[in-house]
């Protein structure tokens, strides 16, 4: 077997890989691309859904393929659970150095960043486009997530969402009807709310499960660029006007004791749940906690507040759906193609979204539909905030470069907002700590 190595990125460390290829693979463009399979193909899929209610979901879906496209076209697919999101990604990274590699993965998108060091990653944009066997209503997937499949280092689309949540602005609304307050929308206005809650409490009011996406976000609602596909850390160099904005946002509202970060309690589900917070940004999957945690606590959600219209921007987050064609047999990347968009189509999502997964629609027809509309209403009207912000999704850069990876930068902007917010570190001083833990100094 002819092989090719190719070097991975993962995390900090740098993973040799061999056999990232077969020479003879065809040329992934819209004039090369199969869209008829001759003879049976087999696909081997790999997950990581865990969550009991969302697994019994996808099980449903992919026998569901099997019975329909999967007969027509004379594909089967095998669907195997493989561990934690970094489990799965670990067991990839090995089958790709044994030329095993799954047909289809799930993965989180700097993974991806790191599988396109390979030549394995199958570009589905000639797919999507193709007259035939296309997606036409490819555009119906919120923009920011559909985005998030063409914002890596090398042109093409390599992932599409599969499912997706946001964060949100966790409100105790019996506190607030009590004390006569009002949700905030901006951050000036949850700074008067913290310290009027403050006030009443003489505890901290906010805080942000998320400190590294609380950063990402303020950065981008200030009007500053984070970083890109190609590894530019614009908030450290270009754009730190805005990176001081937010780690001093941090630091002047934990000092003054109207917020706190999660610290040991790791999420605010619990202390939110607890009624030792009243309001707390975090991802919108939490919602199904907080009544197991309080059944009669009082509480609701709001879209997360912003600097202003102009700028407005919501971190989100979600697993995301690729195809490895370490084979390189044409016929086994369209059948992939054919998985993948089946799973990410409106029935599809629609089935997950209204099974009890916390997840949110990434299809503008699922957010609109009567079955989504009734699932809603039927006491989950928590989700409508998550779903408003849809036009302020974005991703996190996702890349992988010979100086470091998105993860890499992820960690470090963790570890600095930590020194600001919980150690009271000069913005400035935690700032040049990062750059010189990324390798800008």
């Amino acid at each position: 077997m002819k092989n090719m190595t190719c070097l991975l990125l993962a995390g900090t460390a740098a993973l040799s890989l061999a056999a990232c290829g077969s020479e003879s693979a065809p040329s992934q463009t819209s004039d090369g691309i199969v869209t008829k399979i001759t003879k049976p193909v087999e696909l081997q899929f790999w997950h990581s859904i865990s969550n009991p209610v969302h697994a019994e979901v996808l099980d449903k879906l992919i026998a569901q393929f099997n019975d329909t496209v999967g007969k027509e076209k004379q594909i089967t697919v095998t669907a195997t659970f493989n561990g934690s999101s970094s489990d799965l990604y670990s067991n990839v990274i090995a089958a790709i150095k044994a030329e095993t590699a799954p047909d289809v993965t799930l993965a989180l998108r700097p993974y991806v960043a790191d599988y396109l060091q390979t030549d394995l990653v199958v570009d589905l944009t000639p797919y999507i486009q193709d007259e035939t066997v296309g997606m036409p209503d490819y555009e119906d997937i919120f923009e920011g997530l559909r985005n998030g499949g063409t914002t890596y280092a090398k042109e093409g689309t390599y992932s599409l969402p599969i499912h997706s949540y946001s964060e949100v602005l966790y409100y105790n609304t019996a506190f607030f009807e009590e004390n006569g307050l009002t949700v905030p929308a901006t951050w000036d206005e949850l700074i008067e709310t913290s310290k009027k809650i403050h006030e009443i409490t003489g505890a901290p009011a906010f805080g942000w499960d998320n400190l590294a996406g609380s950063f990402m976000t303020l950065v981008k609602q200030y009007g500053g660029r984070y970083t890109d596909p190609e590894g530019n850390i614009y908030f450290a160099e270009e754009d730190s006007e805005t990176a001081l904005k937010a780690l001093n946002l941090w630091k002047e509202n934990v000092g003054s004791g109207i917020w706190r970060t999660a610290g040991e309690d790791m999420f605010f589900s619990g202390p939110f749940a607890n009624e030792q917070i009243p309001m707390y940004v975090g991802d919108s999957v939490e919602a199904s906690y907080i009544p197991a945690k309080n059944p009669e606590l009082k509480w609701s959600t709001a879209p997360i507040p912003q600097v202003s219209d102009d700028t407005a921007a919501n971190l989100s987050a979600g697993h995301v759906i690729t195809a490895l064609n370490q084979s390189g047999n044409p016929e086994k990347a369209y059948a992939s193609y054919e998985l993948i968009k089946f799973l990410t189509s409106k029935e599809a999502n629609l089935a997950v979204v209204t099974a009890g997964t916390g997840y949110l629609p990434i299809r503008q027809s699922v957010a609109d539909s009567e079955e989504y509309k009734a699932y809603v209403a039927d006491g989950h009207d928590f989700l409508t905030a998550a779903v408003e912000q849809n036009d302020r999704y974005f991703y996190e850069p996702a890349f992988t470069n010979d100086t470091t990876t998105s993860s890499a930068v992820t960690s470090a902007v963790r570890t600095m907002m930590q020194e600001v917010a919980e150690n009271g570190t000069d913005p400035q001083t935690a700032l040049d700590n990062l750059k010189q833990t990324v390798g800008l100094n």
